[in-house]
């Protein structure tokens, strides 16, 4: 081999590690851009509790907040809508009492190329933006979702503005009021149902009928303990989820892992494989196990039906026709706040800690991958938060085939 192949095979080879390693730091620095953005946004509008009767003033700052923030969004994005769906409903806070409320459902529309096209594959992503009542846990339940919704939302409109990405099909983002477990075993009716029943069905009915790809719903993404013990199971948990009570075993009962919620003979058996890919192509550490719960109804127990209560619901429900739905959790209050904390006395803000953050950006990161492959077509790169770009790949094997060639 001459000289000057040897000196251009090494220039190749300094420029495309320069590549890679900007193409690193240029994902790390996103990746921290976004950490910072979680952290605003749960301390500023989702620290504290949100109880649509208890914490009112609360729970409509929240509801302002979230409506801002879609505004900042979709600047300049084209063919999106927001709009708000009034709904009155009933809570129960109190055994055998219930009150008036009266929601609003946030609803924003990003449609696609296909729309009211039978060709279009509907997407929706959700999260309940109400809380319980106490201070502790309204960060994680369901401010982290939230936070993730939006984010994910953030991440579509920038690929649209700024990559000049198409999208395909279309996806609608949904803040849910009335969480679905304030209407718990009183036949009352959350945010979710009517969203469900008034407003897509709706959409579903066009002609020509569009596809329903399915709804993805987040609720509480947050909380990740790796201490053991620090997840409690509900009782019957191993009858109702054996292969997950295996796995929770094996890991000595740890609770750094995120639960995603199916149902059998579903669609969203497509939905569950290609979320569980993506999440495992993202979190190639294996940090953040990703566990799926799959409901059986052979297999009735306490611990299924603590996971029938949220707002992945009335998707399963709709009209003798269930359509395609995920719940990604944490598990809430089995990965409780006392064990979020340990001994100490703790307050919302405090559970901010870098794992918890990182668990919430995997959430954000998977679902942003997940749109790219489903309803983008995008020829920018993927970038995750410990990835490299198309780019800096596609230098590192120009850089082998060159190689290979003069020699």
């Amino acid at each position: 081999m001459t000289r000057w192949q040897l000196l251009l095979i090494a220039t190749i080879a300094i420029y495309a590690t320069d590549g890679q390693a900007k193409s690193a730091a240029s994902s790390r620095s996103i990746a921290s851009e976004r950490i910072g953005r979680y952290k605003s946004l749960l301390t500023e509008h989702f620290a504290l509790p949100r109880h649509p009767y208890l914490n009112e003033v609360n729970w409509i700052k929240a509801r302002s907040a979230i409506v801002e923030e879609f505004q900042k969004i979709l600047h300049n994005v084209p063919n999106v809508t927001m709009e708000i769906q009034d709904f009155q409903t009933e809570i129960s806070f109190v055994p055998n009492i219930s009150t008036d409320i009266k929601g609003q459902n946030i609803i924003v529309t990003f449609s696609g190329k296909n729309r009211r096209k039978a060709t279009d594959e509907i997407l929706v992503i959700g999260a309940h933006y109400d809380s319980e009542a106490s201070p502790l846990i309204s960060i994680d339940d369901n401010g982290s979702g939230v936070v993730a919704m939006l984010e994910v939302a953030r991440g579509l409109a920038d690929a649209i503005v700024n990559r000049k990405a198409i999208l395909l099909n279309t996806i609608m983002f949904v803040a849910f009021d009335i969480q679905n477990e304030f209407s718990d075993g009183l036949g009352q009716t959350g945010g979710s149902d009517f969203f469900v029943k008034e407003k897509l069905a709706t959409i579903l009915d066009e002609q020509p009928k569009p596809g329903f790809l399915g709804a993805i719903v987040l609720d509480s993404v947050m909380n990740y303990n790796s201490s053991t013990g620090s997840q409690v199971l509900p009782s019957g948990f191993d009858k109702s989820f054996p292969e997950a009570f295996s796995q929770v075993q094996a890991n000595m009962y740890k609770g750094n892992y995120l639960a995603m919620v199916t149902k059998e003979r579903l669609r969203s058996l497509q939905l569950d494989y290609v979320i569980a890919q993506e999440w495992n192509k993202t979190d190639t550490q294996g940090q953040f196990p990703l566990i799926q719960l799959e409901i059986r109804r052979t297999a009735a127990s306490p611990a299924l039906f603590e996971f029938l209560k949220q707002d992945h619901v009335p998707f399963w429900n709709h009209n003798n026709n269930p359509l395609s739905a995920v719940l990604l959790t944490d598990t809430s209050k089995w990965r409780g706040i006392q064990r979020m904390c340990g001994l100490e006395v703790c307050n919302s803000t405090s559970l901010l800690t870098i794992d918890r953050l990182n668990m919430l950006d995997q959430v954000v990161v998977t679902l942003d991958r997940f749109i790219s492959i489903s309803h983008l077509n995008d020829s920018a790169a993927i970038e995750t938060g410990s990835g490299t770009s198309t780019y800096a790949s596609l230098s590192a094997t120009f850089l082998t085939v060159l190689v290979a060639y003069l020699l």
